[in-house]
Parts: structure tokens; sequence; C-alpha cells
């Protein structure tokens, strides 16, 4: 598997998996397409044999990055992708701050374990199903 940046050919397979993954919530193309390029996004893919298998989201704001959106497709999940995607796009000495859903225990042990700490909660924060989100960050 590599992670590369993402191409403007990239777009159809990322939505396919943020659909897959986030439904109600999935962001569109546009969405995807308007990163591409910016200096202030970070947009990249994990590839195995030339499929898309997930991808990773990001804003840079001054010396403080956020993660936007991570996704991988359901058949890749477990085989260290979404870690391979964080260490990638934060790899700089940054902080680094995230919103998840308190009922995503997958992601929130992946964030743990990539050093990430909790330190608020957003209350009623998303929508289909009304859920808290739990905001972490790193040091």
């Amino acid at each position: 598997m590599t992670v590369r940046e993402m191409l403007e050919s990239d777009i159809p397979a990322v939505c396919e998996i943020e659909k897959e993954c986030f439904t109600a919530e999935a962001w569109s193309e546009e969405s995807f397409s308007y990163r591409i390029g910016k200096p202030q996004f970070i947009s990249l893919v994990a590839v195995e044999a030339d499929e898309v298998v997930g991808y990773i989201a990001a804003t840079e704001i001054s010396d403080e990055q956020y993660l936007d959106s991570l996704a991988v497709r359901a058949d890749y999940r477990g085989q260290g992708v979404a870690t391979s995607l964080m260490k990638a796009a934060f790899s700089q000495k940054k902080s680094v701050f995230l919103e998840v859903r308190e009922s995503n225990m997958a992601a929130i042990s992946l964030y743990k374990k990539l050093g990430f700490t909790e330190y608020a909660i957003r209350k009623s924060y998303y929508d289909n199903p009304t859920e808290n989100a739990i905001m972490m960050r790193t040091e």
C-alpha cells in the first residue's frame, strides 16, 4: 500500500468510500475537488493494487492541523491503512485536533494509540443519529 496526494481522478473512489462510511453526512465530489492543490489543505489517498482504499482530508491553520475526514474501505479496515494515512498527513510537529462520534470506539482507539487525548465533549454535534462528539488533540 502507498499513500500519496489525492488527484482529481481519485475523487469518485473517495466519494464511494465516503458514502460507505458516513451515509447522510457524506461530502460531495465538489467538496473534495475544492481542496486539491490548495496549500492549507491536506488531501491524501491510500492505494493498493491501483485502487483507492482510504483517504484523509485535513486543514492546516498556522501551527495547528485539523482532521476533517478519514475513512477506509470496509474490506481494508484493521490493516493499518488509517494509521498510515494519519502518520503521512500529520508528520510535522504541530498540534492536531479532531472530533469523533462517541460511539466510534475503533476510531477512538486508533487516535489514542497515535497519541491523541480527549479534552472536551460537544453535545449533540452529529446528526443521523444525534450524538455527542469527543474532541481530541495531540500536544
